[in-house]
């Protein structure tokens, strides 16, 4: 496992070592799956910079309000299949 590194700019732009993947993304709520837990972020007005999936860095802008790790519980994707079996 690689040191994840999140770095946060004036809390307009936000990037993120170490994503496995993105589950979700809309204009105020953003969830990753990283190596260390599932992590939210909630704000306003987001946009996408980029996501490499081979090297797990993503990146975004916008009004950044709070940002959360849940690590308590195994990571399932927010899918139908998954909330049937919670």
């Amino acid at each position: 496992m690689e040191n994840q590194i999140i770095t946060l700019e004036n809390r307009k732009r936000l990037t993120v070592s170490d994503v496995k993947s993105v589950e979700s993304f809309t204009d105020n709520e953003v969830k990753l799956y990283t190596e260390n837990g599932d992590l939210t972020i909630k704000g306003e007005g987001f946009v996408p910079e980029g996501y490499d999936n081979m090297s797990g860095d993503f990146s975004m802008c916008g009004k950044i309000c709070s940002m959360s790790f849940t690590t308590d519980k195994k990571h399932l994707p927010d899918n139908f299949i998954s909330r049937l079996f919670r």
